[in-house]
């Protein structure tokens, strides 16, 4: 066996550049945040959660085409009928969506979810067929190239005893803030499902 000597091992000054150049590029790489909770969390029905799902190009405001803004829509109140969410409110923005919604009381069926193995199936599951749903039908076949959403969403729970009330005033007043309408109720892709 032949010995090395340790100069032998030492990095060069070629090395050591290209390593701190990798470095200082890895710090200007956008991290994706983590989901805040475990996903096993996003099984629960006593909370309720407030979602944003933001456009993959949100300075394209691909929900300006009225026609995917409407399916979006329809696709979003079909989701949450067919999962029997809570649906408290929604609101489609011309780039990303906000909705704030409950799991149905009751038994979580559990799903195999390939490499994470049998899983509670959670919104985030529903979420997830949504999207492509709304990608492969809608987004594609209006000419739409690429992803529709950003891979990640922003979300919130909000405990059982807490109100939802303050989410959901946000979500209805969003395009009154953007300076789109006056008063949400005239704004054509945002409304109330269940009421508290």
């Amino acid at each position: 066996m032949r010995k090395t000597r340790y100069a032998d091992s030492m990095p060069s000054d070629a090395d050591y550049a290209a390593y701190v150049a990798y470095q200082s590029q890895q710090q200007r790489q956008p991290r994706t945040k983590p989901h805040r909770l475990p996903v096993g969390k996003y099984a629960l029905s006593d909370c309720t959660y407030f979602f944003t799902i933001n456009a993959q190009n949100r300075r394209s405001k691909p929900f300006y085409n009225a026609a995917l803004a409407r399916g979006v829509v329809v696709t979003l109140l079909t989701t949450a009928e067919r999962h029997n969410w809570k649906l408290y409110s929604y609101c489609l923005m011309p780039d990303h969506l906000h909705f704030v919604a409950a799991l149905p009381e009751g038994a979580v069926r559990e799903i195999d979810a390939g490499f994470r193995g049998i899983v509670p199936e959670s919104i985030l599951d529903h979420i997830a067929a949504f999207k492509r749903y709304t990608t492969t039908q809608l987004w594609w076949t209006l000419g739409g190239r690429g992803r529709l959403w950003q891979r990640s969403s922003y979300d919130r729970v909000i405990w059982y005893d807490d109100s939802p009330m303050a989410a959901i005033r946000y979500v209805l007043n969003n395009p009154v803030r953007a300076g789109l309408v006056a008063d949400w109720r005239s704004y054509p892709y945002a409304g109330t499902v269940v009421n508290l």
